[in-house]
């Protein structure tokens, strides 16, 4: 979610809704008239109404603050209370104070003049705490009532909120909130959030509803969405007998002409020429890699990038990652060192790229080139704990280079340590390790968990070859020892099935 975005677009709603010119409700007649108390009370409401109105909410602040915590407060009208709440939530949110938005955002809401706006503020503000069962209520909420409100959503904050409760185990709040949602309508431009129909088709289905989960899965553009069900025991009440539905090569391809068609209409966008590249990746279509991003490239070279694509410093070191992975597959390695390089000399995010310089370090590495992997790597104290495993595992792949032992204890140890951050490097690096008796292990304890079985799934699948490096070619060795072997197969079995797609990912 952008933070800028969002407050602007909440304080506009907020003051651009006529809140600037609140009038205060006189006394009603026959009523008892208010005391001196609470016509200052509401004097002071009046003033900071108007400061917050001219923007000067360092000032309006706490007069707010103040009325709110007056006991003429709870005796004002419902209306005038909820503006009062809703100003002090904006407020509050815009200053960072994002505990003490939350806090007012769930008492404005609590009334029935509640807007579709002040439910949006709670929802940032929820997002904002990491209180993902109230952000996954504010989302039903907003879908049920006011769904023209879930425009002013990133999907991104939609998806972080079912994973993580899905995560917490929320499984009502969550269902609720995806029911709610497929009720609205609603879909995200890309089909990469196509994840959130396949988990509320599964939810249904464990609540024995499998028509509804039916209904819902027809929603799926995603061809990885629905290779993940096909491969998942889980689906069989709505994928078995459903092979057209869920033709895996038939939805890549719509995916690939849909992207065609958004990078024509929108050609200053290189995020779609990205998200373009990543589909035909996929797809084993690598001179097409190439051939979409030359022109960013020549651009870039030209220094009138950042004329010619809005979202150029955004996204265009992703554009060279992309191209970097077409020349790897097609083994021409040099020319996949060279772009990766390229890649990551631009900044990220405004600061040092972390994320191509990890890509880079790994790629050096499976070259046999672990000084170069080495020099590659550039730190930053600001990552995720997925970065942080990844620059791990990076560093791991350098010391196994290197022989250097006591680094390949260090790593390891931090790997295991952190693994739920990201159980897939875990497994990579038992695999990278040797580790063959501990990567069966963790595969079929991979298998059983129902949080961990789809990517351990997708993992096991027959995909389309590309060329490798002698170090991918060990590392898929050791990975055919180890779903060959017969308890793995049993625990298999038991779950998922194994499949062959005519697709390309990411190798081991």
């Amino acid at each position: 979610m952008n933070r800028t975005i969002a407050i602007a677009v909440a304080w506009g709603l907020l003051l651009g809704g006529g809140m600037a010119g609140a009038s205060i409700t006189p006394a009603v007649a026959g009523h008892t008239p208010p005391s001196a108390d609470a016509n200052e009370t509401m004097l002071q409401l009046k003033q900071a109404m108007s400061d917050a109105s001219n923007g000067d909410s360092k000032k309006a602040a706490p007069e707010l603050d103040k009325v709110i915590a007056s006991p003429d407060f709870d005796p004002l009208p419902a209306e005038l209370r909820f503006q009062t709440l809703y100003v002090a939530t904006i407020i509050a949110f815009q200053d960072k104070q994002f505990d003490k938005a939350h806090r007012l955002a769930i008492r404005a809401t609590g009334f029935d003049q509640a807007t579709g706006a002040a439910w949006t503020a709670r929802l940032f503000s929820a997002l904002y705490t990491s209180d993902n069962p109230d952000a996954g209520r504010c989302v039903e909420a907003m879908a049920k009532q006011w769904p023209e409100q879930l425009d002013n959503v990133r999907p991104q904050g939609m998806a972080q909120t079912h994973f993580a409760l899905r995560a917490a185990h929320e499984d009502d709040i969550d269902r609720a909130m995806l029911d709610a949602l497929f009720d609205a309508n609603w879909q995200a431009q890309y089909s990469d959030y196509d994840t959130l129909w396949r988990d509320l088709a599964l939810l249904q289905i464990e609540h024995n509803d499998a028509t509804r989960a039916a209904t819902v899965a027809r929603r799926i553009r995603s061809a990885h969405a629905a290779m993940s069900m096909r491969i998942d025991k889980r689906f069989d009440p709505i994928t078995r007998g459903q092979s057209q539905a869920f033709d895996v090569d038939h939805l890549l391809d719509a995916e690939i002409q849909a992207a065609r068609a958004r990078v024509k209409t929108h050609p200053d966008q290189l995020r779609l020429v990205q998200r373009l590249q990543d589909l035909l990746i996929e797809k084993g279509q690598n001179a097409e890699v190439l051939s979409v991003s030359d022109a960013a490239v020549a651009h870039a070279e030209r220094g009138d990038g950042e004329k010619t694509y809005t979202d150029f410093s955004e996204a265009y070191n992703w554009v060279l990652n992309q191209r970097s992975l077409a020349f790897a597959h097609d083994g021409r390695w040099d020319d996949a060192v060279r772009e990766m390089a390229r890649a990551a000399r631009r900044p990220e995010d405004g600061g040092f790229n972390v994320s191509q310089s990890i890509n880079l370090a790994d790629l050096l590495a499976d070259l046999g080139q672990p000084d170069k992997a080495a020099a590659a790597i550039v730190e930053s104290g600001e990552m995720s704990p997925n970065g942080h495993m990844q620059l791990e595992y990076a560093r791991l792949q350098i010391a196994i280079e290197k022989n250097d032992t006591g680094s390949v204890a260090k790593h390891m140890a931090y790997i295991q340590e952190h693994r739920t951050d990201d159980i897939g490097t875990w497994q990579r690096a038992l695999l990278k390790h040797g580790d063959l008796d501990a990567a069966a292990a963790l595969l079929i304890q991979r298998l059983q968990a129902p949080d961990w079985r789809s990517d351990a799934l997708a993992e096991m699948q027959h995909y389309a070859s590309t060329e490798q490096t002698l170090a991918m070619k060990t590392m898929e060795q050791r990975w055919n020892a180890v779903t060959s072997r017969v308890d793995v197969q049993t625990a298999l079995a038991k779950v998922g099935r194994v499949e062959r797609f005519d697709l390309v990912t990411p190798a081991f």
